[in-house]
């Protein structure tokens, strides 16, 4: 598999937010739909390939049988001691993908939102890039080079350090770090901007969550 896209059943945002999931799941390999994301994904018109999780949140639970051989169903237990999202990133990890997204997997409860940005933490040190989307904005954990392609000039970068400290260089960004160290629970890396694209960020030391936020919505393409 190239790239996943894994549909959570958090806030799926706006109507241009729903586009812009459903314009990535048509370039996806494969789609997974956690538990009643299935319900959201048929209704906005998005293809699921499997659908993950103990099936308490459907709105009908019979609609799965309906579906035929062509959903790959994976049931568990309501009783588990893994949320339906990290059963279906484990699931997409051990196929070894080139890069996962994943979509609706904010809002509503606080616990469930800090849990599932944790969930960023299993990509590391695997050759799969994980990226989570959330209307306007995306995160990425960074522990080594990465490039921001899908900038604009004045989108805001922020970078937080998820360990106690992180050393890093950046270019393209307005505010530049040359080997500096950004600590975690401090304000100083929140609200970078973009000057000029791509923007390329090394983390010498430490691990770094990479937040994009775009200023205005692309146009379609």
């Amino acid at each position: 598999m190239k790239q996943v896209l894994i549909l959570a059943n958090g806030d799926w945002g706006t109507d241009r937010d729903i586009a812009s999931a459903r314009r990535i799941a048509a370039a996806a390999t494969h789609v997974i739909a956690t538990d009643g994301a299935l319900d959201q994904a048929r209704l906005h018109g998005i293809r699921v390939d499997t659908v993950i999780g103990d099936m308490d949140s459907l709105h009908d639970a019979r609609s799965i049988d309906r579906a035929g051989p062509e959903l790959n169903v994976l049931r568990f237990p309501p009783e588990k001691d893994w949320t339906d999202l990290e059963l279906a990133l484990d699931w997409a990890l051990e196929c070894a993908p080139t890069s996962i997204v994943i979509y609706g997997a904010t809002g509503g409860r606080i616990d469930h939102t800090m849990a599932n940005l944790a969930l960023l933490e299993k990509g590391l040190g695997t050759k799969t890039a994980i990226a989570l989307i959330a209307g306007r904005e995306s995160v990425q954990l960074a522990q080594a080079a990465v490039a921001l392609d899908d900038v604009a000039i004045g989108d805001c970068v922020s970078l937080l350090p998820i360990t106690a400290s992180a050393t890093m260089t950046t270019s393209g960004l307005k505010y530049s770090l040359d080997h500096e160290m950004l600590v975690r629970g401090a304000g100083r890396g929140v609200s970078n901007v973009v000057e000029r694209v791509p923007v390329h960020i090394d983390v010498h030391t430490g691990i770094v969550a990479v937040v994009h936020g775009r200023v205005r919505e692309r146009s379609a393409s």
